[in-house]
């Protein structure tokens, strides 16, 4: 590994603002990360408009309060999945990413086989546990708890076919599914609804069941196309079962921190009765989305890049890597910060309707802020992973998560959705801020966009 000593006797320099464009374009234009970025951004900026469009559909037909508990199942069935779904998509990307370089197809077999076994077996103790809490305590309505608990082991096996396909290198496969299929079947789903008059929360819930196993099925196709014959017809073999399980945890608590911290301000919304706070938030949160379509196309596709050049041992392909990265993701993320900071409330007014131009904007234009920050620094919470060190990144989300819940704590309650966002963007902050100390610390550069190799 890379010493920080290295990286102060290298050719290295922080650049002053504004950096060389020219030089910037020659060196994206060299390097495959920015053809994947290409074709898989297409699919997030029609993807993202779908999904965008099925919210709105459901906003002009649901009350503020329905749409808020729609919402809120849909976050207390992301929390429960956390076990089944979390932690598989970087596990499986990282190490099906070895076994395809170096042609191990039987740990390969082994390592999906052990990765089916594990959704099943934990999605039945989660659904044991959530049955008994249920009838013990009470709480939502039976048919909300049941379309949760349904849709556990979904989540957790369209997370395997995603990290397997990116494994491979076909992010854009991995994606499609997603992207295009899911909010497309939403959509016709939803307006069918509206027409027959059929439009509840309990409904669209059993809807977007339905659509995720329809999307399983497409993406199940997809894989076994992309798996070349050695992989299919390959023993299993399973003799790192212990690394997988032992590296598994990390990543799993790496995605249950990130995810809460998505999720937690609409989960205290939701456990303190303010739907509509939780109707405002997520409307928000839709409008900000559009600032990170970048940095989601990354995440897919960035995986590989990483573990080869952290593979191979070169400080300036390391830094490059997370350098490019963080330029694609800001350059695409300002301008749309802007479009939404100037134009918000006539896009959710137009959009969405009242009351929402007004009570999301402020949370909207919030969340915007402190998404654009983060991209400036790319995906380094990602890249300690990658380098072996999840435990690292653990710590950091699980600083960003403390913020970010004290904060909703004390601020929903008398600042709303507004308060909500504040919490939301100090704790992403945080947690930037602390990875990008331990990548100075263990690979020897400070990431982020400004940096660059000297050259004549």
């Amino acid at each position: 590994m890379a010493s920080s000593a290295h990286y102060r006797a290298g050719e290295h320099r922080i650049l002053t603002w504004p950096p060389d464009a020219f030089y910037m374009l020659r060196r994206l234009s060299s390097i495959p990360l920015l053809r994947s970025f290409v074709g898989v951004s297409g699919l997030y900026m029609l993807g993202i408009p779908l999904l965008l469009l099925a919210n709105i559909v459901l906003a002009r037909t649901l009350s503020v309060a329905d749409f808020g508990t729609f919402g809120f199942a849909l976050s207390l069935a992301s929390v429960l999945a956390i076990p089944v779904s979390g932690g598989l998509p970087m596990l499986l990307t990282r190490e099906v990413s070895t076994y395809v370089q170096r042609g191990n197809w039987p740990a390969y077999r082994g390592l999906v086989a052990e990765a089916y076994r594990w959704v099943m077996l934990v999605s039945l103790a989660i659904g044991s546990a959530f049955l008994t809490w249920s009838v013990a305590f009470g709480g939502m309505p039976a048919q909300y708890l049941l379309a949760a608990f349904v849709l556990v082991p979904i989540m957790g096996l369209n997370t395997i076919r995603t990290g397997i396909l990116r494994g491979f290198g076909r992010s854009f496969l991995a994606e499609t599914p997603s992207q295009v299929l899911q909010p497309t079947l939403l959509i016709l789903g939803y307006l069918v609804l509206a027409l027959l008059g059929l439009t509840t929360a309990a409904n669209a819930l059993w809807w977007y069941v339905a659509v995720n196993v329809m999307v399983f099925g497409v993406a199940s196709i997809m894989l076994w196309r992309v798996q070349p014959l050695a992989a299919r017809t390959a023993n299993t073999e399973r003799t790192d079962k212990l690394r997988w399980r032992r590296a598994l945890f990390p990543f799993m608590m790496i995605s249950a921190t990130t995810l809460l911290s998505t999720q937690v301000a609409v989960l205290i919304a939701g456990f303190l009765g303010q739907e509509e706070v939780v109707a405002y938030l997520r409307v928000a949160e839709r409008g900000a989305m559009f600032i990170i379509i970048s940095f989601h196309v990354l995440s897919s596709i960035i995986g590989p890049h990483m573990v080869a050049a952290i593979q191979s041992g070169d400080i300036e392909r390391q830094r490059e890597v997370v350098a490019q990265s963080s330029r694609l993701m800001f350059f695409t993320s300002f301008p749309l910060a802007i479009c939404i900071s100037l134009m918000g409330p006539q896009i959710l007014g137009l959009l969405f309707g009242s009351p929402y131009e007004e009570m999301a904007y402020l949370p909207m234009v919030i969340i915007s802020v402190s998404h654009v920050f983060l991209t400036a620094f790319g995906h380094i919470g990602m890249f300690l992973s990658m380098g072996g060190h999840e435990r690292l990144t653990l710590a950091s989300q699980v600083l960003g998560l403390g913020v970010n819940v004290a904060l909703c704590i004390f601020l929903i309650g008398p600042l709303g959705a507004v308060g909500a966002a504040i919490g939301i963007s100090a704790g992403g902050i945080a947690s930037t801020a602390m990875n990008a100390f331990l990548v100075k610390r263990h690979f020897g550069f400070i990431p982020g966009m400004l940096l660059r190799r000297s050259y004549q």
